[in-house]
C-alpha cells in the first residue's frame, strides 16, 4: 500500500516538473505551479496533510516570528507578505503535507531543492535543501503543517531582508548554475 501512496506521489511530482517548466516558457502561467502545489487541499483530507495539532504548530511556528523585526519596511508591503504566504503555503502543504508521508524528510526536502533548480538554476535553489530539512523536522516534531508553514514564511522573509542589506550575497547566490 505505501508503494502505491509513493508512486502516486512521484507521478505528483512529475506533474509539478512539468507545471514549472511550462511556467518557465510563459511568466505569465507564473501562478500555476502554487495553484497545482494546492490541489492536494481538494482531494486528500486536511488531517492527512498536516491540518491538525494548530495550537502546538502555531507555537512552534511563531517561535521565529521574531526574526520579522529585523525585516526593513519595504517587506512589509502587504502585497509582498501575501505572496510571500502563499508561496509558503503551496510549497509546505505539497512537500510536506503530501510528498513526506511516503518519501521522509530527506528524499523530500532532494525533490524539494530540485524543484527550485529546475526552475530557477541558481546556487539559492541549491541551497534550499538545508532549510527544507528544518521544515521538514519542524513538521514531524510539531505534528502540524503550520509550523513549517510559519517557519518557511519567517525564513523567507529572513532572507530577503539579507539580501537587501547585503547585496553582494545576492548576487553570488543569484548566480546560474548552468553556465549562462
Amino acid at each position: 500500500m505505501e508503494h502505491k501512496g509513493m508512486r502516486g506521489r512521484l507521478l505528483a511530482y512529475g506533474g509539478l516538473l512539468a507545471v514549472l517548466f511550462i511556467a518557465k516558457l510563459s511568466p505569465q502561467l507564473n501562478l500555476l505551479p502554487p495553484l497545482y502545489m494546492i490541489a492536494p487541499l481538494f482531494l486528500i483530507p486536511e488531517e492527512k496533510l498536516g491540518f491538525r495539532n494548530y495550537g502546538k504548530g502555531a507555537l512552534y511556528g511563531s517561535l521565529f516570528l521574531p526574526l520579522l523585526l529585523i525585516a526593513p519596511p519595504e517587506l512589509s508591503c502587504p502585497g509582498w507578505i501575501l505572496n510571500q504566504l502563499g508561496i509558503s503555503i503551496s510549497e509546505e502543504v505539497f512537500f510536506r503535507g503530501f510528498m513526506m508521508g511516503s518519501l521522509g524528510n530527506l528524499k523530500t526536502s532532494f525533490l524539494f531543492s530540485l524543484a527550485h533548480l529546475i526552475h530557477f538554476p541558481t546556487l539559492n535553489s541549491l541551497l534550499v535543501f538545508f532549510p527544507s530539512l528544518i521544515f521538514g523536522y519542524a513538521y514531524i516534531k510539531s505534528g502540524s503543517i503550520l509550523t513549517p508553514i510559519l517557519l518557511h514564511f519567517t525564513a523567507n522573509l529572513f532572507y530577503h531582508s539579507l539580501v537587501k542589506e547585503f547585496p553582494e550575497l545576492y548576487h553570488i547566490l543569484q548566480r546560474q548554475l548552468t553556465g549562462s
